[in-house]
């Protein structure tokens, strides 16, 4: 048979939509009625790449658009298939093993307990966590502490005792110190990855081992990459001696200063050199979601209220907890931790239900009110369970401070949500409001101090108008997402990325003009449009151009004066110029008001289920 091309694949599939680096659509091998599972795009070769976020094999999707996998393979089409490299054990001091960390290609871990009958449970449940290689680290005076397993077994490969942490970053507990304090162990070099959720983890270690009495010394690298391990430094031609040098130098963690490490006298600062700041490697941002949100960031959603914000953070949570794409962008899987403290129980259980989740998405939601020593509490949640993102909903429901406007009291609430965020590699999202009336950026527009707006990575600004609802972001790292639609699917209230505000806005002027095209009797003029149809007058004349060019509408005359430029329709038809794709589920966050107008509904939110912040 011919070579299927990529347009030929996308037409068996629904809900079609471009994203950033090709297409997203709903995956046909499993219930996908709402997230866009199926991401298509193309490689460097040309060839088409397929993979969906929820697992599904090339053989599930080709035999659920009627393809065979030969159809697949003679199109040069390839499934990038999840395959298991690595499998760690975790031994507790006998020997026995508890658990173990499964690592998988591309890049993912998951964690699992034996069943008992030679078989694996997925998860630990209520299983005793400890240390990697805890069994190895009897009578062992030094060891080093590195940022995941195969660093530890890299450095055992050398000779080198040491151990680790399941959950990468965030994985620290402080039973974790007594368990390597209990071995013996009188010095901790901790040797973190170079980022700034590594330093992080080394911070929260340092902090707990030396409270028992461990000598720790924070071991940082010369010359590795932005996120580079122990290991990328030891694949780049370094040996064990120059490691051993080093960790003998290595600064002290200085426990009176609380997670600081000095290299100085006691009440001294540690600058930089110029030099040496220079000649450090760029540092890559790592990303919760692509070009978004940024991994151990902090970001804001603001909207007024009923504008949706709520609905957002739900559908977000649930995208990073199953690890599919958010609004056409990739996400990176993990825990979510979601602060529902405004919202009514049995409506986020209605919403969650309507979109699909189960009791193996891993979301945890609080409705508590919360005690003054939140953020404390939260920060201790945040050790045990090592969230990938964490919702507040509201923000000055969490923070509580007396005055949203004071910029000292914002700056110093803020501070260790922000903080939290930079230690553990989290994302905390925090849902706000803007301001009622408000005129001017964005920015300026959120409501209390201009010190929220300043401490965020990102903003995403939430709006809502008569014909739909839009989104924007300004951002600190990457560039900025212009104003777009938002969709939401009436049935799992889902919600999806529509076309740019600018082209929304250029088709509804369009669909009027061609309405009031339609109801001349005779061609008119070009100022006779403007009178007659609404809208702001620099978008009426790019659509009216649009349709000209398009061969929608027919211009006659000169063009000057005595024979000016007449529109009409051919045959006073309205066709369908609108350039929207049908959908299963044609309702909105945001259709236009002549459709609005014909479903008898005021907005896609509202006519669901009452009302959703």
């Amino acid at each position: 048979m011919p070579p299927v091309t990529p347009p030929a694949i996308l037409e068996r599939l629904h809900g079609v939509q471009r994203a950033r680096n090709g297409w997203v659509a709903f995956c046909p091998a499993h219930d996908d009625r709402m997230k866009r599972s199926l991401s298509v795009s193309l490689g460097d070769d040309g060839k088409t790449l397929l993979h969906c976020f929820r697992g599904c094999n090339a053989e599930q999707i080709a035999r659920a658009v009627n393809m065979s996998l030969e159809d697949l393979a003679g199109s040069g089409n390839r499934l990038p298939t999840r395959r298991e490299i690595a499998t760690y054990d975790y031994r507790d001091e006998r020997g026995h093993l508890l658990y173990q960390v499964v690592r998988f290609e591309p890049k993912d871990f998951r964690p699992c307990r034996p069943d008992g009958g030679g078989g694996r449970i997925w998860g630990l449940g209520d299983v005793r966590r400890i240390v990697y290689r805890l069994d190895e680290l009897a009578e062992q005076r030094r060891i080093f502490l590195a940022e995941g397993e195969k660093d530890a077994d890299r450095l055992c490969a050398f000779g080198i005792p040491a151990t680790t942490t399941a959950g990468g970053a965030a994985g620290w507990r402080d039973d974790y110190a007594d368990q390597i304090k209990a071995a013996g162990v009188e010095e901790v070099i901790i040797c973190p990855d170079n980022d700034d959720a590594g330093r992080g983890y080394a911070r929260r270690a340092g902090a707990s081992l030396s409270r028992l009495g461990v000598v720790v010394r924070i071991l940082e690298l010369p010359g590795r990459a932005p996120k580079g391990d122990v290991s990328d430094w030891l694949d780049a031609g370094h040996t064990r001696e120059e490691l051993d040098q080093l960790a003998a130098v290595a600064p002290t963690f200085d426990a009176a200063a609380h997670g600081s490490v000095s290299a100085t006298k006691p009440g001294g600062l540690e600058f930089t050199p110029l030099g040496a700041l220079l000649a450090e490697p760029e540092e890559e941002c790592s990303w919760l979601v692509e070009d978004r949100l940024p991994s151990a960031g902090l970001s804001l959603l603001a909207g007024k209220p009923k504008a949706g914000k709520s609905t957002l953070a739900r559908c977000l949570a649930l995208a990073v907890a199953r690890g599919e794409p958010w609004l056409g962008f990739a996400t990176t899987q993990g825990p979510v931790l979601y602060l529902a403290l405004e919202e009514k129980r049995a409506e986020v259980r209605r919403h969650f239900t309507a979109m699909g989740a189960t009791a193996n998405d891993p979301i945890s939601v609080l409705f508590a009110a919360v005690p003054e020593d939140a953020l404390a509490r939260l920060s201790a949640e945040v050790e045990q369970r090592r969230p990938a993102l964490i919702i507040v909903d509201p923000l000055f429901r969490l923070i509580r401070v007396p005055d949203g406007n004071d910029y000292a009291a914002v700056t110093a609430a803020l501070a260790p949500l922000l903080m939290l965020a930079r230690d553990t590699g989290a994302h905390v999202l925090a849902v706000h409001h803007m301001r009622k009336g408000a005129a001017g950026e964005d920015g300026d527009n959120i409501l209390g101090s201009t010190a929220i707006f300043g401490a965020v990575d990102t903003a995403l600004i939430l709006k809502r108008t008569e014909r739909y609802r839009t989104l924007a972001s300004i951002q600190r790292y990457g560039d900025d997402l212009l104003e777009v639609t938002l969709e939401l699917d009436r049935e799992s209230r889902g919600i999806a990325a529509g076309p740019p505000r600018a082209e929304a806005d250029e088709a509804q002027a369009a669909r009027l003009i061609m309405e009031f095209l339609a109801s001349q009797a005779q061609p008119v003029e070009e100022p006779a449009i403007h009178e007659g149809v609404e809208g702001r007058k620099g978008v009426k004349v790019k659509a009216l151009r649009s349709l000209v060019d398009k061969g929608h509408a027919i211009r006659t005359g000169g063009g000057r004066k005595g024979s000016p430029f007449l529109y009409a329709v051919p045959g006073f038809l309205v066709p369908n110029i609108s350039g929207e794709r049908e959908n299963q589920n044609p309702a909105s966050f945001g259709t236009a008001r002549a459709a609005e107008q014909h479903s008898g509904s005021r907005d896609g939110l509202d006519d669901t289920k009452g009302k959703h912040n």
